[in-house]
């Protein structure tokens, strides 16, 4: 490993504190849990998509240690997505070029998209083994850690943090918009729209052009999934057809995944359609739900409904954006912000079963007697007292025979805790 390579990455060594363009100040909400953390001694871990600010928070705990008086070459920091090199070329030229005893020192050591380092697993349990005093934060994609094999190497060495697109709250708060703020519809309502229809990648929020929006979804994050990092992390042979089974899902959010069906309009075996679908899921890009069942796992081994993590995936295959399109993205937009595994369908459906409480979204004018047929039906059947209905305006509690179904508009439901 080049002295000069470590160096480029690792500018503080010689200034004495981290650009600023790189530790940005907008600190999103997981900074502070993932922050309070990196003094432990297990692994730091934090998973997630392309271009959420994995990599933004790392600089920002490295600049705050660095404010916080830790000397500055005893942080190191190294990303295996720009330059290809084995772990242990990488700490031991650290180690050669600043003389550190690893026994002896603190050393933080910060390494980003480690998924592209073969058997990095291995190679960093060593470490973390030999040496207690050394600090590992790492970042990479869901699917680095969800392989049995990862979970069996570093087995009670390491903790996890998701980080997802940015949710309601922290657009508005990039946005400029203060908390006093947040109850005046007026103010709120148009971001609540551009929100909806941008989705939660920060780089977008400054970019006005729809076409240069879409082509910064299609270029900088899915085609680097699909074509880059799914090929090398599942050893596939057609990442094209990734592409295609993701236009399929994100041009209709709420699906059902009918696999037989599948096979038969793409011409292909619904094993390989199975398993491509579990790689783009493991990738961050979709979100499958299961038909809840209370007290029971059958809903594994039921057919899925699935969604998008992001609604510019929607928006990236969607030529416009009508009003009943809309109102999908609003039910994307819940489903992802509940991080949601089920939904309920028995003749009637509910959109999702959260903490075994039903809600459904109808972003409509008005809502309808027949609109809580569903979920009467749900808490009737499971003597549930509580039922959720994200509505477009109506705000109000309906009281029924078998509890109260609150009526929430989305904008305002999106603020809630």
């Amino acid at each position: 490993m080049e002295r000069v390579k470590l160096e480029e990455f690792n500018h503080w060594w010689i200034e004495k504190k981290v650009d600023p363009e790189l530790a940005l100040p907008f600190k999103r909400e997981s900074f502070l849990e993932i922050e309070k953390n990196v003094h432990k001694k297990f692994i730091t871990a934090i998973v997630g998509l392309r271009r959420v600010g994995k990599t933004t928070i790392i600089y920002q705990i490295i600049d705050k240690l660095i404010k916080e008086k830790i000397e500055a070459t005893n942080l190191l920091f190294f990303s295996f997505d720009e330059v290809s090199a084995k772990l242990i070329e990488v700490i031991e030229a650290y180690k050669e070029i600043h003389k550190k005893n690893f026994r002896e020192e603190k050393i933080y050591i910060f390494l980003d998209e480690i998924q592209k380092c073969e058997n990095w697993e291995n190679q960093l349990k060593k470490y973390y083994d030999l040496y207690p005093k050394l600090k590992f934060v790492i970042s990479g994609s869901e699917s680095l850690f969800i392989r049995k094999k990862t979970k069996e190497t570093l087995a009670g060495r390491m903790f996890e943090f998701s980080l997802y697109p940015f949710n309601f709250k922290e657009f508005l708060k990039f946005k400029g918009v203060t908390e006093n703020e947040f109850k005046y519809e007026s103010r709120i309502k148009p971001f609540f729209i551009e929100y909806i229809q941008k989705g939660g990648f920060p780089e977008t929020f400054s970019i006005k052009s729809e076409r240069e929006s879409k082509e910064y979804i299609r270029s900088i994050i899915i085609d680097k999934i699909v074509y880059k990092d799914i090929p090398f992390v599942f050893k596939l042979d057609d990442p094209r057809f990734v592409s295609i089974l993701l236009e399929i899902i994100s041009s209709n959010p709420g699906m059902y995944i009918d696999y037989q069906s599948l096979s038969k309009k793409l011409g292909r075996d619904r094993r390989v359609i199975k398993n491509y679908i579990s790689y783009i899921q493991e990738s961050f890009l979709i979100r499958l739900l299961g038909n809840y069942r209370h007290g029971s796992m059958t809903t594994l081994r039921k057919m899925k409904r699935a969604y998008p993590t992001d609604n510019s995936f929607i928006n990236l295959f969607s030529p416009k954006i009508d009003e009943n399109l809309f109102g999908r993205m609003v039910e994307t937009a819940v489903i992802n912000k509940l991080h949601a595994i089920s939904f309920w369908k028995n003749g009637n459906e509910i959109d999702v079963i959260h903490d075994n409480i039903p809600l459904e979204v109808k972003y409509q004018e008005k809502i309808n007697l027949s609109d809580y047929k569903s979920l009467l039906e749900f808490m009737k059947k499971f003597k549930v007292k509580k039922a959720t209905l994200i509505t477009k305006k109506e705000e109000k509690d309906v009281k029924v025979e078998e509890g109260i179904i609150k009526l929430i508009p989305a904008w305002k439901w999106f603020l809630m805790d």
